[in-house]
C-alpha cells in the first residue's frame, strides 16, 4: 500500500510531505517473523469481532506477549 501525507510541523513555515509504503505480511510470514523476534503468540483472530483466522479473513490480528530474555 502506497500513500502520501502532508502535515504541519509547529515552528516551520511550510507543510511537510511524506510518501510512504506499507508492507503487509501474510499470516505464515508474520508467524516466522514473531518466532525469530521472540514474542510468544497467545491468540490470533481473523477480524475485529474476534472471528477465527483463515484464508478468507479480512485481517490478521495477533495478540503476543514478550517472553523473558
Amino acid at each position: 500500500m502506497v500513500f502520501a501525507s502532508t502535515f504541519d510541523v509547529p515552528g516551520e513555515s511550510a507543510p511537510r510531505h511524506s510518501d510512504s509504503t506499507l508492507r503487509f505480511l501474510r499470516a505464515d510470514g508474520l508467524g516466522v517473523f514473531l518466532a525469530e523476534a521472540g514474542p510468544a503468540v497467545d491468540e490470533r483472530y481473523g477480524d475485529w469481532a474476534g472471528g477465527p483466522p483463515g484464508e478468507g479473513s479480512p485481517e490478521i490480528i495477533t495478540v503476543a506477549r514478550r517472553t523473558p530474555a
